[in-house]
């Protein structure tokens, strides 16, 4: 027969036998035949990467299932920001609020004889001896021109312009401010105002003092009453020099409030000085 004399069926016969031997081997003995190990080593590194490819086709479209509700998600966190980003704000405009009350509170305790109102500063213009601010508050509110505006630290400056619901406050830097004051150490009488050169370096001047006045760096400089209340703090002195002439001198005085730190202020309605 030509099958009985064909090469591949003899080779097939034999392998199949070699195979069965193998096998019966490994059923008789409990040992993993050679055939089973030989076909482990091929087998597994191919699972492994059946597996492996599996678990990362299983992420990528987990990923694109789940995209939808990560969108969500972002967009709920954004939201939560927004709400606490408006407490915060909501909050720090109540402590400032707070600040400010408490700091009229104070003044009003120690001033008896002041009317006053709490405006905030709704901007600040002007630089040196054009520094002013503008107030939410007016006529309305009965502010007036001419009405002196304080901190508890100190003189701001005056009402210049004044609308329905707001009014322009020139500061103490300003070259149209002036006023009778004095030396709280001495009770010397001076006059101080705002200055074009000074001004630029955030100070004012007080003017026509002697050459040997008792004048000291230090020394606080005050309202002395007319269109301001007295023993208000204007500032304090930084120098005192004598003047380009020689006749007379000078001393530099540094405010006392910090005009671009302010966030409210209190206007002087009325005031009563006793005689």
């Amino acid at each position: 027969m030509k099958l009985l004399r064909s090469r591949l069926f003899w080779f097939a016969a034999i392998l199949v036998l070699v195979c069965l031997i193998m096998t019966l081997y490994s059923a008789a003995t409990g040992r993993p035949s050679v055939l089973r190990n030989i076909t482990g080593a091929v087998v597994t590194p191919l699972q492994n990467g059946v597996a492996s490819a599996t678990d990362w086709f299983s992420d990528l479209f987990g990923y694109f299932y789940r995209y939808d509700d990560l969108e969500l998600e972002n967009e709920r966190l954004k939201q939560k920001i927004q709400e606490y980003e408006k407490l915060e704000i909501a909050y720090n405009s109540a402590v400032k609020e707070n600040d400010a009350l408490r700091e009229a509170a104070g003044v009003k305790a120690k001033r008896a004889d002041f009317s006053l109102e709490l405006c905030s500063v709704v901007s600040v213009s002007g630089k040196g001896f054009e520094s002013s601010l503008t107030l939410d508050r007016g006529s309305v509110s009965g502010i007036e021109a001419g009405d002196c505006v304080i901190t508890g630290d100190g003189l701001v400056g005056f009402v210049d312009e004044v609308g329905l619901n707001h009014c322009v406050v020139k500061t103490v830097l300003h070259v149209d401010f002036s006023s009778s004051a004095s030396v709280s150490r001495t009770r010397e009488v001076v006059v101080t105002g705002g200055n074009f050169e000074l001004a630029a370096d955030g100070l004012l001047k007080v003017s026509y003092l002697e050459n040997d006045a008792d004048v000291r760096p230090g020394d606080v400089i005050l309202t002395n009453g007319g269109a301001y209340p007295p023993d208000l703090i204007i500032g304090r002195v930084e120098e005192f020099r004598q003047e380009n002439h020689g006749i007379s001198s000078y001393a530099s005085v540094r405010p006392a409030v910090e005009f671009g730190h302010l966030s409210t202020v209190l206007v002087v309605k009325e005031f009563h000085v006793d005689n």
